[in-house]
C-alpha cells in the first residue's frame, strides 16, 4: 500500500517484538517497575545539545528520548483551591520514572477569555493579555523541579493550534477586541448520554458549532497578526525569564527544560487541495506565511535562550515539502513527527479486524520511514513525540449503557502497535543513517479511569485526553502494559549505547 510518499517497507517496518519481547497476554504489574535504578537528577547547566542526528549531553553522552505527554503537569501540581493535585502529580511522576521516563512534554502556556470557555483548560496560566496566575506558574515550577530530581528534561510547548488551551485562537481574539469565534467539533461532558448518578460525572458527547478547517484559519491569523505575534512574544518572555519558587533556577539558565516549542501542531495556512490517499498532504507554497512565523519565533526564543534547544511541534502528515519547509530554518534544532491512525482515518477503534490493525501499522511504517530519510536529507534528528491509539473499545456495548472508552477494554491492538511504531524508531536510531532520538506517547493518565471521574470545582478531570475530547480515548493508565513497552524500550537503547562505548 502507498502512503503520504513512496518508501520501501521492508527496509523500514520493524516490531519492537523482534528488539525486545513480546507482547504477552495480560499486563505486567507496574510495581515491577518500582526496582529499577534510581536516575541521576538533571544537574542546572547540563545541556542537551545536536550533534548531526543525535543528542548529546554536556559531558557527549547519547541522549535518547524515553519520552511521554504529560500536558496538564502544571494544573496537577498547582495547589487544590487552583484545580491540582499535588498527591497525584507526585505519585505519577514516580511511576512514569520507574519506567524509564527521562523526557515529559508539557504545556507552559494556556489562555483564557473574557468570559467562561468550553472545551478548554481551565484555570489558565494567562487569563488575559499579560495577566498570570502564579498559582499556576507555581504549578509550572514545582513541574521542572521535580522533574530534574527524577532525571526527566521537558519539552516546554508554549502555544497551541487547537482549542482545548486556548492557543492561537485566543490570542487573535485579544488582539481584535476578544472578538468570538465557533469552536471545532468537541467533547461536551455535559451532553447525552449522562452518567448515573450525582451530576459531574459524565459521559458526554461531541458537540458542534463549526469546522475544524474554519477553526485552524482562525487561529493561523496569528501569523499575519503583528498585535497578536506581540502578545505571543511577551509570554515567551515571561516563560523563558521565569525563576523557579521552588529551586531557584532561572528558566533559561535550566537545563531540565530541554526544549521550547513554538506550538503544539501549528498548521499551514492554505487549507485547499489536501493530496494523497488519505487527504493529509498539501501543495507546496513558499509563500505560506506559517514559514516566515516559525522563523521570527525561533529566532526570538534563541535570543532569550540560546543554551536550549527549539523544535517546532509540527506533525508531518502535510508531506516531504512542508516537512522539509518547516524544519529548515537555522534556529529550528530538530524535527517533530505526530502519528495519528485513527484521526486520520487509517484505523478504526471499532474494527476488531486484523487487516484494521495491520493498515495502521503498514501506515505508521511508511510515515515514520519517511520522517527518518527527510532528518537525514536536511541533517536534523527527528522526535516522535505524539502517537497513540485507543484501547479495544469495540468491546465497550454502547446499547447496553456502557461508556464508549470505558477502561475495562484490552489493549491488544494497542499494544501491539505502540510496540511497532515504537520498534520503528530504536531501529532508526540504531542505524548511522537514521534519525529518529525518541518517542513520547500522547498521553499519561496515570491514576485517572473515566468509571471514577468527577469535575472539579474548574470543571475539570484531568484525563490524559485534553478537556475538548474524550476523556479516556488515547490515555496510558498506570496499570497498562503500555508502560512496559517504554521501559523495554529505554533498557534496550541503553544497552545499545553500552554496547557501542560510543554512539
Amino acid at each position: 500500500m502507498r502512503l503520504l510518499e513512496s518508501a520501501s517497507l521492508a527496509t523500514v517496518a520493524v516490531s519492537l517484538a523482534s528488539l525486545l519481547t513480546a507482547v504477552p497476554a495480560a499486563a505486567a504489574p507496574t510495581d515491577a517497575l518500582s526496582t529499577r535504578r534510581t536516575p541521576t537528577p538533571v544537574a542546572a547547566h547540563d545541556f542537551i545539545r545536536v550533534d548531526k542526528l543525535r543528542l548529546r549531553d554536556s559531558l557527549h553522552n547519547s541522549h535518547y528520548l524515553t519520552g511521554m505527554n504529560y500536558w496538564a503537569c502544571m494544573n496537577l501540581a498547582a495547589d487544590s483551591d487552583a484545580g491540582g493535585s499535588y498527591h497525584r502529580f507526585i505519585q505519577e511522576l514516580d511511576q512514569m520514572a520507574a519506567a524509564g521516563i527521562n523526557h515529559l512534554r508539557i504545556m507552559s502556556g494556556s489562555e483564557g477569555a473574557p468570559t467562561p470557555q468550553p472545551f478548554r483548560v481551565d484555570p489558565p496560566l494567562q487569563p488575559s493579555p499579560g495577566v498570570y496566575n502564579e498559582k499556576i506558574f507555581v504549578g509550572l515550577d514545582r513541574c521542572l523541579a521535580e522533574m530534574a530530581k527524577r532525571g526527566m528534561r521537558a519539552t516546554m510547548t508554549l502555544n497551541d493550534q487547537w482549542q482545548w488551551s486556548g492557543g492561537f485562537a485566543q490570542y487573535v481574539s485579544w488582539a481584535n477586541g476578544n472578538e468570538t469565534y465557533d469552536y471545532p467539533p468537541s467533547w461536551n461532558f455535559t451532553a447525552a448520554p449522562q452518567r448515573g448518578g450525582a451530576p459531574g460525572r459524565g459521559w458526554g458527547n461531541y458537540t458542534t458549532t463549526g469546522s475544524f478547517n474554519d477553526y485552524a484559519a482562525y487561529g493561523n491569523r496569528i501569523y499575519t497578526d503583528a498585535a497578536a505575534e506581540k502578545m505571543f512574544k511577551a509570554h515567551i518572555y515571561k516563560v523563558i525569564h521565569r525563576r523557579n519558587t521552588v529551586n531557584g533556577r532561572l528558566y533559561k539558565e535550566d537545563a531540565t527544560i530541554m526544549t521550547w516549542q513554538l506550538a503544539n501542531e501549528p498548521q499551514p495556512a492554505n487549507q485547499a487541495n489536501l493530496l494523497g490517499p488519505y487527504k493529509l498532504q498539501y501543495a507546496p507554497n513558499p509563500s505560506d506565511p506559517l514559514l516566515a512565523w516559525i522563523d521570527r519565533i525561533s529566532t526570538y526564543i534563541r535570543s532569550l535562550a540560546p543554551h536550549q534547544l527549539i523544535s517546532t511541534g509540527f506533525e508531518g502528515k502535510q508531506g516531504e515539502w512542508y516537512w522539509k519547509a518547516v524544519h529548515s530554518p537555522k534556529n529550528v534544532d530538530y524535527g517533530t513527527i505526530h502519528c495519528w491512525v485513527q484521526n486520520w482515518e487509517v484505523y478504526d477503534m471499532l474494527n476488531s479486524s486484523r487487516a484494521n490493525l495491520v493498515q495502521a501499522k503498514e501506515f505508521a511504517s511508511e510515515f515514520v520511514g519517511n520522517a527518518s530519510r527527510w532528518g537525514h536529507q536536511i541533517g536534523k534528528p527527528v522526535f516522535l513525540e505524539e502517537f497513540g491509539m485507543a484501547r479495544d473499545n469495540w468491546q465497550n456495548n454502547v446499547t447496553a449503557g456502557q461508556y464508549q472508552y470505558a477502561s475495562k477494554a484490552t489493549t491488544r491492538n494497542k499494544d501491539e502497535y505502540f510496540s511497532h511504531i515504537i520498534g520503528l524508531a530504536v531501529k532508526s536510531f540504531m542505524r548511522t543513517t537514521g534519525s529518529f532520538i525518541g518517542t513520547a506517547p500522547w498521553a499519561y493518565g496515570g491514576i485517572y479511569r473515566p468509571e471514577k471521574q468527577r469535575q472539579n470545582e474548574f470543571g475539570m478531570w484531568w484525563a490524559g485526553d485534553p478537556p475538548h475530547e474524550a476523556p479516556g480515548w488515547y490515555d496510558v493508565y498506570d496499570s497498562d502494559y503500555a508502560l512496559q513497552i517504554v521501559r523495554q524500550q529505554k533498557d534496550k537503547v541503553d544497552s545499545f549505547i553500552a554496547s557501542k562505548g560510543w554512539w
